[in-house]
């Protein structure tokens, strides 16, 4: 029997689901922002973001801190790893365009109405992501992977009832089921996700079939697409089953959706 995804309080039923990737670096006046801060999530929130798509590294004293990048070359000019810094240093960082770096307790505490799609980057990162997440009782409100399956595992089982999708290899081995009709095994593989969040195609593999869509659908998990920015691309992965996009001008995809 397909389980019900959407019991879940991350993954309440709404019309679609639009992740901010990053948040939405782009202002009301078209002057940039510095992706993954205060200012980049506020926007997004602004222009109807349902969810906002962030990233978690470990500063080196174990502070999770909002960063999607090992070191801090390409958003602060420094040749600095982000876990060589502590978390103090890093929160004082000026970034390329004037943000800064945000733990993620100050983001799950500022924007408290808001669900996150939480990505841990590093296996130091765990710890610092379930503690916060605990103390802050957010678990109902986040969506906890991670590309590696080792780390995802290892957060989601120390956060029961948390929403999650699937690693990179659990995302391929669950297309190599489908697409050798291996049911029992993609129901298996299945069965601990609640959302595939992926992108159209790697390789000769395409995620974005109608048939590969339906057969996930089969089995109660959601498809979120990334990192998608062409509006025309947006509908036509709605039109066959996505859930929800993931992108960097989710403003855009929201009011194509719209039309």
């Amino acid at each position: 029997m397909a389980k019900q995804a959407a019991q879940k309080a991350y993954l309440s039923p709404v019309a679609f689901r639009f992740l901010a990737h990053r948040g939405l670096a782009i202002s009301s006046t078209g002057s940039k922002l510095d992706e993954n801060t205060a200012l980049a999530f506020d926007r997004a929130l602004e222009v109807g973001a349902t969810h906002l798509e962030t990233d978690v590294q470990a500063s080196s004293d174990g502070v999770a801190i909002i960063c999607h990048d090992p070191d801090l070359s390409r958003i602060a000019g420094l040749r600095r790893k982000v876990n060589e810094l502590s978390a103090a240093e890093l929160l004082a960082l000026p970034l390329e365009h004037g943000g800064r770096l945000m733990t993620l307790e100050q983001a799950l505490e500022r924007f408290s109405g808001a669900k996150f799609n939480i990505d841990i980057k590093t296996e130091g990162a765990i710890a610092g992501t379930v503690a916060t997440i605990k103390r802050l009782k957010a678990t109902d409100r986040v969506l906890v992977s991670s590309f590696s399956e080792a780390r995802r595992l290892s957060a989601v089982s120390q956060l029961p009832g948390v929403a999650t999708s699937a690693s990179a290899s659990k995302l391929l081995k669950v297309w190599f089921a489908w697409r050798f009709k291996l049911q029992q095994f993609m129901a298996t593989e299945l069965h601990d996700v609640d959302a595939l969040q992926l992108p159209t195609h790697r390789g000769f593999m395409r995620f974005d079939s109608e048939k590969f869509m339906r057969e996930v659908g089969r089995h109660g998990v959601e498809l979120h697409y990334w990192t998608i920015n062409d509006p025309r691309l947006a509908r036509v992965l709605r039109a066959r089953g996505a859930a929800g996009i993931v992108s960097d001008r989710i403003d855009d995809i929201i009011v194509a959706l719209a039309e």
